[in-house]
């Protein structure tokens, strides 16, 4: 029988290599698949969209959310650091669509996390006034 000299460069245990030291390396790749060099890369641990988009169109729903929040979370808190998880939460909570979009654009993002953080102030603001009604009912 005779053994394929092709099959050389494959990263697995049998050629010596542990599959899971790459799997803490972030790769972005491009539209065709390949790797991009860091000069490539937007952010680090970003994947380009049209890769993303390929990949949520096969996964489950819990795991759609996970991979859009694991692209967003970076984004929103290089805007808002304080509340990036409460805020990439809400954010996740919109159509797949959007969220997308706001992956890609900075300006959408922008303000998508300014009216998030309106809305986390004035709940905020009307949970403050119900401590005070709360405390005057109790003081009669």
């Amino acid at each position: 029988m005779q053994q394929s000299q092709g099959l050389g460069y494959l990263n697995n245990e049998r050629n010596g290599i542990n599959p899971s030291v790459f799997s803490m390396m972030p790769m972005s790749f491009d539209a065709s698949g390949m790797p991009m060099t860091p000069f490539e890369t937007p952010r680090p641990g970003s994947v380009p969209i049209s890769t993303l988009t390929s990949a949520l169109a096969s996964a489950s729903s819990t795991d759609r959310t996970r991979m859009l929040g694991e692209q967003l979370y970076p984004l929103v808190e290089s805007v808002e650091p304080v509340h990036a998880s409460k805020v990439t939460g809400m954010l996740l909570e919109m159509d797949q669509t959007e969220v997308l979009h706001l992956i890609e654009s900075p300006e959408a993002l922008e303000t998508k996390v300014a009216e998030a953080m309106a809305v986390l102030q004035e709940a905020a603001a009307r949970s403050d006034i119900n401590d005070k009604l709360g405390s005057l009912a109790l003081n009669e």
